[in-house]
């Protein structure tokens, strides 16, 4: 082989090097440039989600400031749970400074001890309406419909409890006769309490004529806000869950199936309706025994609830938004974030349902029911009140 052979095969060979290095380098560039983009990509993502983190938690932050800022600074008159059990023979309580230097406004002294109101509470009126369809304005000013479910969940963050008021829907207060021509000037009367939603709009107004009356029966408790349901959305709030298990309170084999009193049931769509909504206005004082169902189911679906929140924190919002159409509220969606963030971290107990003690009339027409008011006013200091330790 020639020199001339050598040196050609020479040089091919140094080509072919350097183009196998030339398309290592490119390859290595390309790879660098991917790499690149990779992690600007990623650092973009990273910086979306730190916003979006940030914002959720801004937004829940938010909700609840809101909510506290509903009522603060408000509190009970429990001067006039004084007066009204003075004039019903009940023990008195002396509302009168115990130790001048340290006492605060808002102090009262009952039994022997003294107490604040507890202005860390948050409590919510939930009515439940009799209405068998979607949320429509009345126009009348009569006929937005009942409440015959009246709840008031109160949610403690000392103990980080929540605890259910329930009122009789029979019980006799004063409410607003509401005539859209008069207003503000319309009428008041005293009425079963679950009537006070039937005046107004079947909407806002009658929600908020029926919070103005439950905190007024409560000697001006402030209520943080207000959810209303029509009945009609009880089966998929039911079934929303799973079904709920409850043992039957007394013989509904007339609406459900093997009802028998002490029967098992899962209850799975107009079952859970009937079983919170039935009650035979023949026997006499069935709406406190469809109470006692009516706190039976809710304490087994608001444990329930907590559970399946627990697993997926964004159900409290899934089913706000299902229930829009049924559903009249004042609670905005940051404040159920901050609510569903908050709630999975309270416990609600067996025996956390309270209702009030009183005695059941038969008037002209309906059942009144009559609250006691020294149990009332007892019930108010349990469940609102903080104990102050006295130097």
């Amino acid at each position: 082989m020639s020199r001339h052979t050598d040196t050609q095969l020479h040089m091919e060979t140094l080509e072919r090097d350097m183009e196998r290095s030339l398309q290592a380098e490119r390859s290595r560039r390309k790879r660098r440039r991917i790499l690149q983009r990779i992690l600007a990509w990623l650092l973009v993502l990273v910086l979306i989600v730190a916003a979006a983190v940030a914002a959720v938690s801004l937004y829940i932050s938010r909700g609840g400031r809101r909510l506290r800022e509903r009522t603060a600074g408000a509190r009970p008159n429990l001067e006039q749970a004084e007066a009204d059990t003075a004039e019903t023979g009940g023990q008195e309580d002396s509302y009168e400074p115990v130790v001048d230097a340290v006492w605060e406004e808002g102090w009262i002294r009952y039994q022997g001890k003294v107490y604040a109101y507890n202005e860390d509470i948050v409590t919510f009126l939930v009515m439940g309406i009799d209405k068998m369809e979607e949320v429509v304005e009345s126009r009348d000013g009569v006929s937005g419909g009942q409440s015959d479910a009246l709840f008031l969940v109160i949610l403690n963050p000392d103990d980080r409890s929540i605890r259910i008021l329930a009122v009789n829907r029979d019980t006799m207060t004063d409410i607003v006769v509401y005539d859209p021509d008069k207003g503000e000037d319309s009428p008041v009367a005293t009425a079963q309490i679950a009537a006070q939603h039937g005046f107004g709009d079947g909407r806002e107004l009658s929600c908020e004529l029926t919070r103005a009356a439950v905190s007024k029966l409560l000697y001006d408790l402030p209520i943080s806000g207000y959810v209303s349901v029509n009945m009609a959305a009880i089966p998929e709030l039911n079934d929303a869950l799973g079904g709920v298990d409850v043992t039957s309170l007394e013989d509904m084999r007339k609406v459900i199936k093997g009802a028998t009193e002490g029967a098992a049931l899962h209850l799975e769509g107009m079952d859970a309706f009937w079983y919170v909504k039935y009650r035979d206005t023949t026997v006499f004082e069935s709406a406190r025994g469809r109470l006692a169902r009516q706190k039976q189911y809710l304490t087994a679906f608001v444990n329930k609830a907590i559970d399946a929140t627990k697993e997926d924190i964004t159900l409290p919002l899934d089913l706000y938004g299902r229930l829009k159409q049924y559903m009249v509220t004042d609670v905005a969606t940051d404040e159920v974030a901050y609510l569903a963030s908050e709630l999975i971290h309270y416990s609600f107990e067996q025996d956390a349902v309270y209702t009030l003690e009183g005695v059941t009339e038969m008037g002209e027409k309906h059942e009144e029911f009559y609250p006691d008011p020294q149990a009332m006013k007892d019930l108010m200091i349990r469940l609102f009140y903080r104990e102050v330790e006295l130097p």
